[in-house]
C-alpha cells in the first residue's frame, strides 16, 4: 500500500522580488532530490496564488505545507497551523489559505488534511525586482527547518515544531 503523499503548495510571483521565496523554495527541495516528507511520498504544486480550484488538489493528502512569503513576520519564518474558515474577500484574485481549506470541507463534507503554513519573511515585492539578502538568508533558514522535519521517519518533529511556535506566540 502506498502512503498518501504530502502535498508541498507554494504559491508567489518570480517577477516580484521576495514574492519568489516559496516557488524558490520549491525547486530548491526538487533541485535536491527531495522526494518523500516523513516518510510519505512528495507531491509539488506551484502557483500565483490561491484558487479556489487548488481545493481538488487536497484531497488524498496525508498533510499540506502552504508554503508563501510574508512582509508582516518580525523573523525570518512561521510555521503555524492553519484551520478551515471561511473569509470574507473583496478581490476576485486568490483566496486565503483558511478560505481554501473551507472550500475543500465544503466539497467533499470532510476536514481538510491536517494542514501548517510556512510563511517566509520579505520585504521588496515590486515587479522585476531581484531577491533581497535578507529574503536569501530568511529562505536558508526556512530551507534547513523544512530539511530537518522532512528527513524524520514520522510527523512527530513536524508537530514539534508547530508545538513549539504557538508557545513562542
Amino acid at each position: 500500500m502506498v502512503d498518501s503523499p504530502v502535498l508541498l503548495f507554494a504559491y508567489g510571483n518570480v517577477s516580484r522580488g521576495d514574492d519568489a521565496l516559496a516557488p524558490l523554495l520549491l525547486e530548491t527541495l526538487q533541485q535536491q532530490g527531495w522526494t518523500q516528507a516523513c516518510s510519505h511520498p512528495i507531491l509539488f504544486l506551484s502557483d500565483y496564488q490561491i484558487q479556489i480550484e487548488h481545493a481538488l488538489d487536497l484531497r488524498g493528502c496525508e498533510r499540506i505545507l502552504l508554503i508563501d512569503a510574508d512582509q508582516s513576520l518580525q523573523s525570518a519564518y512561521s510555521f503555524y497551523p492553519l484551520s478551515a474558515r471561511q473569509e470574507t474577500s473583496y478581490t476576485t484574485h486568490g483566496i486565503t489559505p483558511s478560505t481554501l481549506l473551507h472550500i475543500y470541507h465544503q466539497l467533499f463534507n470532510e476536514a481538510p488534511p491536517p494542514t501548517t503554513m510556512l510563511a517566509i519573511q520579505g520585504s521588496r515585492f515590486e515587479l522585476g525586482q531581484d531577491l533581497s539578502e535578507q529574503a536569501r538568508n530568511n529562505l536558508q533558514q526556512a530551507l534547513r527547518l523544512v530539511s530537518n522535519i522532512f528527513s524524520a521517519a514520522d510527523f512527530s518533529l513536524w508537530d514539534s515544531e508547530i508545538s513549539s511556535a504557538i508557545k513562542r506566540s
